[in-house]
């Protein structure tokens, strides 16, 4: 048995039927040239065998006493793929907007505790002779980083390979590089002093007021109530060279473009619910510190918090106050080692979690205001059995307290942002996507 971690383990602790706690993505296919109407149908069914699916697939919860209750993974061995593996379609036209409400009832549902903490969508009847695959899974069994891994594992560079299998159905081995090399960082000791010595550095870092954010250093808004079990997910493509001209341009990253991006759209979300703070929101931004030949499963990231600026009307002096904080969080990163990361994690993590487990959140002040993450995908077109891949939107999780969470990838030239809101204390969301497309015009503007 594999017993879980305790950012895994708080996952399911926190858990609740108006906040469950999984991640999904949905990606958008072609499909390959050619095509046979019964082409998705035959290609599904020679993936259908239920003792080919993988780990963590075919795993399952278990709470042994002997072990004080703490939960352990452990193979399903009467893994019914059936359940797991759904099929939908959307009425005709099949546009992303009916698609999008699919997807968003989908995301609204927990998954089944007694089986393993994952779900497939397949959705036809998609505009442009297009297929999606909506997929889920409960964020103790992996983070954001480790799901890009597992994603791209399955696809393939090359237009013209068959016979590949499913996602559930990739073997380990194809998943990792093959070096067996433990990395230098894993074997190192993990310092409690170490861990500490970040830890004081950043509560230094917030009491001198020189640009590190902390948790509760954030106004309470529209956003940080407690939350229904509804959801509302929207999703736009930018491109990635366009983003990319603007931040070297403007002497920055892709994401303080990203983060810049998202405290303008909020900026102007909020002016148009005549609910703008004085004081400025506080981002969540999740910081991957997993080894590049680590197994993808369980999480290994860390979080870091920091002004999204949206008190400030300008948008290069929001880029600016953006760019302070981010290096400021990023620095304290640099300074532990990647063993002390964890035990930091834990502790500045708390002040997030309490509320949560003790039933509080969104009731009281907000650990932080949203979620802001930036996961990097493959640099590649990438094809599943020749289906070429048109996009990767990725969906995170809603909790009371923060009822907004914008996620983004990059898949070749492609920006794809994902929006998961609380379909009550958020309302309208999809004009985000236009106020994302408005703060990137004015950071061009910004451009000599």
């Amino acid at each position: 048995m594999k017993p879980l971690g305790t950012v895994d383990t708080s996952f399911l602790l926190a858990e609740s039927r108006k906040m469950p706690m999984h991640t999904g993505g949905l990606l958008l296919f072609s499909y390959p040239k050619g095509a046979r109407e019964d082409w998705l149908h035959q290609t599904l069914s020679d993936v259908n065998d239920p003792e080919a699916v993988q780990p963590p697939f075919n795993q399952k919860l278990a709470w042994p006493l002997s072990r004080l209750g703490l939960p352990h993974w452990v193979t399903d061995h009467d893994l019914d793929l059936d359940y797991h593996v759904r099929h939908s379609a959307v009425a005709k036209p099949g546009r992303y907007r009916e698609m999008f409400a699919l997807v968003s009832r989908l995301h609204s549902t927990r998954l089944h505790r007694d089986r393993p903490l994952w779900e497939a969508h397949i959705i036809e009847g998609v505009e442009d002779n297009r297929f999606a695959l909506y997929m889920k899974v409960h964020h103790s069994v992996i983070d954001g980083v480790g799901a890009m891994r597992l994603l791209r594992s399955f696809m393939s560079a090359d237009p013209n390979e068959r016979d590949m299998p499913a996602l559930w159905n990739t073997p380990r081995a194809d998943r990792d590089n093959g070096s067996g090399a433990v990395p230098e960082s894993r074997g190192a000791m993990a310092s409690t002093s170490g861990a500490m010595g970040g830890v004081a550095r950043y509560v230094g870092g917030m009491t001198r007021g020189d640009g590190m954010v902390g948790p509760f250093q954030t106004p309470q808004t529209m956003l940080n109530m407690r939350v229904s079990g509804s959801r509302r997910f929207v999703a736009q493509s930018w491109s990635l060279t366009r983003i990319k001209t603007v931040a070297k341009a403007l002497d920055a990253t892709v994401n303080d473009i990203v983060l810049a991006m998202s405290g303008g759209a909020l900026r102007r979300y909020l002016i148009d619910h005549s609910a703008l703070p004085d004081q400025p929101l506080t981002a969540m931004t999740p910081v991957s510190f997993r080894p590049a030949d680590a197994d993808a499963e369980g999480n290994a990231f860390s979080v870091v918090f920091t002004t999204l600026a949206t008190n400030v009307g300008g948008a290069i002096e929001r880029l600016r106050a953006i760019q302070q904080s981010m290096g400021k969080a990023k620095g304290l990163m640099k300074s532990m080692n990647t063993a002390d990361i964890p035990v930091f994690t834990t502790v500045v993590a708390l002040p997030v979690l309490v509320p949560h487990l003790i039933r509080l959140a969104g009731r009281t002040r907000p650990s932080f205001n949203v979620t802001v993450s930036n996961v990097p995908g493959p640099r590649e077109q990438l094809y599943w059995n020749g289906a070429p891949l048109e996009g990767m939107y990725p969906l995170s999780i809603v909790t009371h307290g923060q009822a907004l969470n914008i996620t983004v990838t990059s898949v070749a030239d492609s920006l794809d942002f994902g929006i998961i809101a609380c379909r009550r204390s958020v309302p309208s969301a999809q004009r985000l996507i236009d106020h994302l497309e408005a703060a990137l015009v004015d950071l061009e503007a910004c451009i000599k």
